[in-house]
């Protein structure tokens, strides 16, 4: 087997089942996760909370799905479906705050969350040759998925349901890492960490541009990792140079943002980046173990997150997205989870 899919089941008793089958209590729909108590926000009180912690996706349980009085009493009956489980997220994309993709490379796998059906599917391969070696990247493109794998050198293509549709880039990239679609040119732009640059190809996998190079330039890079777009704007981790780089689509530079140290506004190892619907920066440090945010001009606003294994927590951070319900995913492969929180509007 190369997929494994699962639909949550409730561990309940059946006395509590029974209840439940005569009273109705069905979890409503659109509530993903159990509330965080107590609430975790970022800055804490007094201060007016901009970030809050609103769920835990450590496996397909987590999901909660919100069954009928029916399919509770059947899914008791046949017994509990072992949970599907993260080995090492890395990366996460979200589809139209929908569909959820993750890269997980300690398990060579992909797994695609439909967060409206509560479903759970990991695929590690499409026949018995043709498996994920260490997928690292994740982006959705109009109704694809697109997955870079370092191992295997290439971008792999996927329908929304996980089912393989072409492959491209094997014969040039190096270390494909991050993925990013840029919406407003209709391209996939792969970062590719062994050749220090970005490249871009058309969804039909034709290699169309290449931004950046060695070196510790603005518009040069090292090691770059993972890359996000809004609007004209890209934001690239340029891992290696200990910054990250504010560009145009173009790989014109528009500002460098940070430096290596231990202060505020440093990074150790920064990793995913993403914007929120305001225009502000976001970057995760997967050494510092926390989620700096800046605004355009590079000037630090907030952060949030430390080392460790509870709520609001991390260990291993690396991937990070927001979705269009201001929702902010991030991904630990130490924790062998994703936490949830959510950007609230306020002016940071």
């Amino acid at each position: 087997m190369y997929w494994r899919s699962a639909r949550p089941a409730q561990a309940v008793l059946l006395v509590l089942l029974m209840r439940g089958v005569l009273g109705g209590c069905a979890r409503p729909q659109g509530v993903l996760f159990e509330p965080i108590k107590p609430a975790r926000v970022w800055p804490p009180p007094p201060e007016v909370p901009r970030i809050q912690l609103v769920g835990l996706l450590r496996d397909s349980g987590d999901l909660q799905a919100a069954q009928s009085a029916g399919e509770s009493f059947k899914a008791a009956l046949r017994g509990p479906r072992p949970p599907i489980t993260f080995e090492g997220p890395h990366a996460v994309a979200v589809r139209r705050a929908e569909l959820l993709a993750v890269a997980d490379a300690a398990g060579a796998c992909v797994h695609i969350v439909d967060l409206q059906a509560r479903t759970h599917t990991r695929i590690s391969g499409w026949s018995e040759e043709e498996r994920f070696g260490v997928p690292l990247g994740v982006a959705w493109a109009r109704e694809r998925l697109f997955v870079t794998d370092a191992q295997r050198h290439e971008v792999i293509e996927l329908d929304a349901a996980g089912r393989f549709q072409g492959r491209f880039g094997c014969d040039i990239l190096i270390r494909p890492v991050g993925i990013g679609y840029i919406r407003e040119r209709d391209e996939l732009y792969v970062v590719d960490g062994g050749a220090h640059c970005l490249v871009g190809f058309d969804l039909a996998g034709r290699k169309v541009r290449t931004i950046g190079g060695p070196g510790n330039a603005c518009g040069a890079f090292n090691y770059p990792t993972h890359v996000s777009s809004a609007g004209d704007r890209l934001l690239v981790a340029d891992s290696g140079n200990f910054r990250v780089q504010l560009m145009d689509l173009d790989g014109n530079c528009l500002r460098a943002i940070g430096r290596k140290g231990d202060g505020a506004g440093d990074f150790a190892l920064p990793k995913g980046v993403a914007f929120d619907r305001d225009g502000h920066l976001y970057v995760v440090d997967a050494q510092f173990e926390n989620v700096q945010i800046f605004n355009p001009e590079g000037q630090l606003l907030l952060a949030f997150g430390m080392e460790g294994s509870g709520p609001g927590e991390f260990s291993l951070p690396a991937g990070l997205a927001i979705d269009d319900e201001d929702r902010i995913w991030v991904t630990e492969s130490g924790n062998r989870r994703i936490q949830v929180f959510a950007y609230l509007g306020a002016e940071l």
